[in-house]
């Protein structure tokens, strides 16, 4: 995440570039956050960036805080453009210290937190321990991913992109650690409790191409974390309510129904690449590659040049998806 607070970092171009998540998935955020008594009170964005999973909350919930470690971040602070919604709130903040960052405890917190494209930063039992204080009783906590970008109808391309982004030779040793996390769906992201979820919990959710996904390491109390031991108690929130959804990759064409997609031109596609934060460390260290850019065509141009050569110089547009993952769990109602 530092590569985005960095004064070189071009938040109008990850503005521009990045891709936004469909309704679908806020819509299935929303069913489940309603099952249990879960309030649509108060919603919490953490890791916001512009703003783009507050945006769409914004039309759901009362009031919505959005936080970020990086102020050109919230700087931006995408706001409705319907008048009658209330304004988000923007701050710089982290979720490992949601005090600080004004959100209150108990009755005075949130019903729900959403993170999206954010939880592969977290120190999760500091994390873990400050959800659990300020998510209200019935409330929620979301994470949302997104694996490689992938083109779903040429696969060919997506291997060129999985090299580029992979290889020693090119980004694979300037990616920070949460990398690894993103590529793994979200699975070493643990959560308070050990889950026992119950099937049911779907037959209240939109129609979903999705599986359940148990990794080995579930839990906060069976991840190994050096020095980071938490005796909290985390028993008020549901075991039964703990999934991780993503693609059913065994059923044909319905992973690409899971997919969050975004069609580019080729300029908008090396816009793209330089939000990759991996690039912006290896510019760092290849300062004559950088000068390349423009003339003789620096590592961005190259594998532009590459993906066209692939569909063909006269192609406009072409279409790009991200493997979605969406990970929840609900705090026990009031008893």
């Amino acid at each position: 995440m530092t590569s985005f607070a960095k004064a070189s970092f071009d938040v109008a171009g990850y503005l521009a570039c990045r891709p936004t998540y469909p309704p679908r998935l806020f819509d299935t955020i929303c069913k489940y956050h309603a099952l249990n008594g879960g309030r649509f009170e108060r919603a919490l964005d953490v890791g916001c960036g512009p703003g783009f999973v507050a945006l769409a909350l914004a039309p759901q919930f009362r009031n919505v805080k959005a936080i970020d470690p990086a102020k050109k971040m919230v700087d931006i602070g995408l706001q409705p453009k319907d008048a009658s919604l209330p304004r988000i709130d923007y701050g710089v903040g982290s979720a490992e210290d949601l005090g600080a960052a004004g959100i209150g405890q108990g009755r005075d917190g949130v019903d729900l937190v959403v993170a999206g494209q954010a939880a592969h930063w977290f120190d999760y039992p500091k994390v873990w321990r400050e959800f659990s204080k300020s998510v209200r009783p019935g409330g929620t906590v979301a994470f949302i991913g997104y694996a490689e970008m992938v083109f779903p109808r040429l696969p060919h391309l997506s291997r060129l992109i999985a090299h580029h982004s992979r290889s020693p030779e090119a980004l694979g040793n300037y990616w920070q650690p949460g990398r690894r996390i993103v590529e793994a769906h979200l699975d070493p992201v643990p959560f308070p409790i050990t889950p026992s979820p119950s099937q049911t919990i779907t037959d209240h959710l939109p129609p979903l191409e999705a599986t359940f996904a148990h990794p080995k390491i579930s839990s906060i109390a069976e991840k190994e974390l050096p020095n980071q031991g938490d005796d909290f108690d985390f028993s008020a929130w549901d075991p039964a309510t703990a999934i991780r959804l993503r693609a059913d990759v065994s059923a044909e064409g319905k992973e690409e129904e899971w997919l969050m997609k975004k069609t580019f031109t080729k300029s908008q596609l090396e816009g793209y690449f330089r939000t990759w934060s991996a690039l912006h460390s290896y510019h760092e260290e290849h300062p004559d590659d950088l000068a390349k850019k423009g003339k003789e065509g620096d590592i961005v141009d190259r594998v532009v040049k590459e993906i066209w050569a692939g569909v063909g110089e006269d192609t406009k547009e072409i279409e790009a998806g991200w493997p979605l993952i969406l990970m929840m769990i609900k705090k026990k109602g009031e008893q």
